[in-house]
């Protein structure tokens, strides 16, 4: 077994995902008011919100490879320290290119966080409940996007001033490195694969190896490509352009329905917060039934659910269509994490889980200035169509060609 210093290490990964995504994840429903403070256009908006997942993308890689060489643990409580730093840095901001500057260092810092901590809790968990564990860590980060949004507005209107918003959801971050820091040591190896009781334990190894025989460490690079190539492919397409419409939704409720910009932010709540029961049950369900199988269907649903959410009248029919699309993104994500924990070595799962993330942030970085130019020429309305049609087709290529990914 990995050692660990208590067993309360996964609740205590549940926070410091929380805590994470509080800091990093305030600029987009303050994205209103900061428009009227700084008196910035659509374009430069979409620089904000794409500096840091640029930074983001790229520092997953030299921070996954630190971590695999050295310290798992490590890199998570500097990641979780350093955001709490950087996010009182873009509160004390007092221009445009100041922010983004914070945003970026925020980015590369943040990095930190999600590879080396899926990896970690994959490494305390047998392969037949190692979904389940990184489904259930999900859940700090869907709680978070949850109540950021409130939280944020909250804080920022009470004191009058967004940069308050920044000061106050630094704290989180830097109580929960600590925690860490003070409760955990690192992990050493996974625990055997055979030692979980699932009723179908044997699907997930099949996906890692046909023959069910050989150990994770006889499987080849080629067998590692073949087992994640097409449909992690697919699945990061669907990511982009999804996170890509999800970081214009509050200014969508506010052009588009009229909704006050006091309120737009809290729509990334619903959407997100939705993970909170759908992580789970898809880490769940992907021990049950495997890992592909249930990427396969929820990448089916998200293209038409992404088009029923933009075309819904304004009240219950809006609200529905928003938890069910946010629900169907977050089944998949812990299904994705926990498939290459299950195929990649345990010296190598740290950097290949973040060249996953490297390749998903980086295409939304450079996606969403796209994006919001495109909304700058055509319109909201146009472009949010065009991306829910494009995603209906990715849903029905899934589907056809589904016994071949």
């Amino acid at each position: 077994m990995p050692k660990v210093a208590t067993k309360y290490a996964l609740p205590q990964f549940i926070f410091s995902h929380f805590s994470h995504h509080v800091c990093t994840g305030a600029l987009i429903p303050l994205l209103p008011i900061i428009r009227e403070s700084f008196g910035l256009n659509y374009f430069q908006l979409g620089m904000l919100a794409s500096c840091f997942s640029i930074a983001y993308g790229f520092g997953n890689i030299p921070m996954s490879v630190i971590a695999d060489r050295f310290s798992r643990r490590f890199i998570i409580i500097f990641g979780l320290i350093g955001i709490s730093l950087t996010g009182i840095g873009v509160g004390c901001s007092r221009t445009f290119w100041q922010m983004m500057l914070f945003f970026v260092i925020m980015g590369i810092i943040g990095a930190s966080y999600h590879a080396p901590a899926s990896s970690f809790i994959s490494q305390m968990l047998p392969i037949d409940k190692r979904g389940r564990g990184i489904g259930l860590h999900s859940i700090g980060g869907s709680f978070s996007f949850l109540l950021t949004p409130a939280m944020a507005l909250g804080v920022a209107y009470f004191f009058n001033t967004w940069r308050a918003s920044f000061f106050v959801l630094a704290l989180p971050p830097l109580f929960a490195g600590i925690l860490l820091w003070l409760t955990t040591e690192e992990t050493q190896g996974d625990v055997d694969v055979s030692s979980g009781k699932s009723k179908n334990p044997s699907k997930n190894i099949n996906e890692v190896n046909p023959a069910g025989k050989k150990s994770q460490l006889d499987i080849s690079w080629v067998q590692v490509l073949r087992s994640l190539g097409t449909i992690t492919f697919i699945s990061t397409i669907v990511l982009v352009f999804s996170a890509g419409v999800r970081s214009y939704l509050p200014l969508y409720m506010v052009d588009h329905y009229g909704v006050s910009p006091k309120w737009a932010g809290i729509v990334i709540s619903v959407v997100a917060g939705s993970g909170v029961i759908g992580g789970p049950l898809g880490g769940a369900l992907s021990d049950r039934f495997g890992r592909k199988q249930v990427i396969l269907v929820s990448l089916f649903f998200v293209g038409p659910l992404l088009f029923a959410m933009i075309h819904s009248t304004y009240g219950a029919q809006l609200l529905i269509s928003m938890i069910l699309y946010g629900f169907t993104m977050s089944v998949r994500m812990p299904s994705v994490e926990s498939l290459i924990a299950d195929v990649v070595p345990v010296d190598k799962r740290t950097t290949v889980l973040g060249i996953y993330f490297f390749i998903g942030m980086e295409t939304i970085g450079i996606m969403t200035p796209v994006i919001c130019r495109l909304i700058d020429i055509y319109g909201l309305d146009f472009v949010f169509t065009s991306v829910a049609g494009g995603l209906c087709l990715i849903s029905a290529i899934a589907l056809f060609f589904s016994k071949y990914i």
